[in-house]
C-alpha cells in the first residue's frame, strides 16, 4: 500500500546549510499518517480518538537517503 503527501520545506524547517532538520521528518510523516488514516477510513483520526482507538506509533527506524532542501518541494 503505497500514500503519497507533498509539503513545501520552509525556510525554519532547515539546519544552516539549507537541509531538512533531521527531526522534522518525524511531523511530515505524522502529518502523513494523518492524512493517510482519513482519506482510507473515511474518519479524521480526531474522530477515532474520540471513540476511543488509537493509532500509536511504537518504535521508527528511518533511513535517511537524501535530504530535501528548502528550494525543493518534499513528497
Amino acid at each position: 500500500m503505497e500514500h503519497r503527501v507533498s509539503y513545501k520545506v520552509y525556510y525554519e524547517d532547515t539546519d544552516s546549510l539549507g537541509v531538512v532538520y533531521y527531526a522534522n521528518y518525524l511531523k511530515y510523516l505524522e502529518r502523513g499518517r494523518t492524512e493517510f488514516v482519513g482519506q482510507t477510513s473515511g474518519r479524521d483520526i480526531r474522530r477515532w480518538n474520540d471513540d476511543g482507538y488509537y493509532f500509536v506509533v511504537y518504535a521508527m527506524n528511518i533511513k535517511f537517503k537524501k535530504p530535501p532542501n528548502s528550494a525543493t518541494p518534499s513528497s
